[in-house]
């Protein structure tokens, strides 16, 4: 048998492997982006509250076994192109793949702060209807959200302010309803919180007015049709919340503060991080096909990104002072068409790195493994101290980048990042007074150094020239 017949014996399996491993990450990632809400770019970044789910188990065998496939032939794959299309091959899904991270903070930062939101998970896609304006602070706001099976509609003080398309069975959970922050996320709201209503069906625009000016009884039950939790709020002393609706949904004060300006006689207050009230899951707390949450709020200042007055976990259904917002049709559309972009991006990338034999650089191979491991390293540095905006992780590789650069300009530039992003770090942990920043913040930065790391990367490669020690060594391949 000629040499070009046992190479093209060996090619044609090789590229049925990696097509094979292709469609295998492709089947994990949809796996995992159709188990459990997705929750943004945010995730590659290890950011508190935005890992990986238990729900996202079971896509493991899938990317072991695809892994393990790229592993084994992408090399001989690879080994089959000029070197400067591999060199292009590398780049370009590393500039793709950083431009798409460099998006992720858009949507947080162009969030006005404190506009309210409500929504929940609708057989398996979470909506939300948000507002037109922000609650005014320091003084009381009227939020209500009804869902009837076909539309959400967000109330501000009694007037319909927002409504979304909306169809489907509210997701079911055994997990804890939250008030005045969340978990995992972490979205605390800062302010005074006041008759919290949870109904199983859609109130009406008189019904959600006749709640407005009726307070929660402090003592007895309030009688109301489909009421399955009511939180009155004055008691004025201890840890118990108690539930008005005589379906035996208390809750546990943790952290927060009774005060006695409520809107109706005593109120809780949330001024930190970790103050919540906790009522355990319960069927009686399942809204399935129809509910109506509803809440008086008085934020005591203006903080943008979600607030959370109640929440479901995770993402059955939540009503927020603060929120994310939908400015025009079709944005939700083109952030799922970017999440589809960065896994496409993210598995040409690994495709092309993960083959056995690296290309040459400066006369030498370098194995990928280094960053990998310095990556999330420092990952799991910037999570424990999540939420500062710590860049350990990029940190790192930007540094690695920097010792194993071919060319002084490379090193250079590489270093200067690297001392970015360590001022940066310094600057959350060590400054005056800190970088005020949330758990998001924080995985939001790190997306956005990593962006920053990869298109400075890719850029760089694909300007190198092929030459010299380089060309040498790849005649020998």
């Amino acid at each position: 048998m000629s040499g070009d017949a046992r190479r093209g014996s060996t090619t044609c399996p090789g590229n049925l492997s990696v097509g094979i491993a292709v469609a295998l990450l492709v089947a994990a990632a949809c796996g995992v982006f159709l188990w459990e809400p997705w929750h943004g770019p945010v995730v590659l970044s290890l950011s508190e509250g935005h890992g990986i789910d238990a729900g996202d188990l079971p896509a493991l065998p899938l990317l072991a076994l695809a892994v393990a496939l790229i592993h084994s032939r992408a090399g001989d794959a690879l080994a089959q192109s000029p070197w400067s299309m591999r060199r292009l091959a590398q780049a370009a899904p590393a500039v793709a793949l950083g431009g798409l991270l460099l998006l992720v903070g858009v949507d947080t930062t162009s969030h006005p702060p404190l506009v309210p939101a409500g929504g929940g998970t609708f057989n398996g896609h979470t909506q939300h209807a948000d507002g037109p304006r922000a609650d005014p602070v320091n003084r009381w706001s009227h939020l209500a959200l009804t869902y009837d099976g076909s539309k959400l509609r967000l109330y501000l003080d009694g007037t319909e302010v927002s409504n979304r398309m909306a169809t489907g069975t509210i997701r079911m959970t055994t997990d804890p309803l939250w008030i005045g922050g969340n978990n995992p996320y972490g979205e605390y709201f800062p302010g005074v919180i006041d008759e919290v209503r949870v109904y199983d069906r859609a109130l009406s625009r008189a019904e959600v007015r006749a709640d407005m000016s009726r307070p929660i009884p402090s003592e007895g039950i309030e009688r109301a049709v489909g009421l399955v939790a009511a939180y009155g709020f004055d008691a004025g002393s201890g840890r118990r919340a108690a539930d008005s609706s005589g379906k035996g949904n208390t809750g546990t004060i943790f952290g927060a503060t009774w005060t006695s300006r409520g809107r109706f006689g005593s109120a809780v207050r949330f001024d930190g991080a970790g103050q919540t009230v906790r009522v355990p899951g319960s069927g009686g707390l399942d809204l399935k096909d129809a509910m109506t949450l509803s809440a008086w709020v008085r934020p005591t200042e203006s903080q943008a990104g979600w607030r959370t007055v109640l929440h479901r976990q995770t993402d059955a259904y939540f009503l927020a002072a603060g929120g994310g917002t939908y400015p025009a049709e079709g944005v939700g559309a083109l952030d799922d068409v970017r999440v589809v972009l960065m896994v496409i991006a993210a598995l040409w990338l690994c495709v092309t790195l993960a083959g056995r034999r690296p290309p040459p650089v400066a006369g030498r191979r370098l194995w990928y493994w280094p960053p990998v491991v310095l990556s999330l390293a420092g990952s799991a540095a910037d999570a424990a101290l999540a939420p500062s905006v710590t860049l350990i992780g990029p940190a790192l590789v930007a540094t690695w980048c920097a010792r194993s650069a071919g060319r002084r300009h490379e090193a250079a530039i590489m270093y200067l990042l690297a001392a970015a992003f360590t001022a940066l770090t310094v600057a959350s942990v060590l400054g005056p007074g800190g970088i005020e920043s949330t758990d998001d913040d924080g995985g939001i930065a790190r997306s956005i150094a990593l962006g920053w790391l990869l298109v400075t990367a890719g850029v760089l490669f694909a300007l190198r020239r092929s030459g010299g020690a380089e060309a040498r060594t790849d005649k020998r391949m």
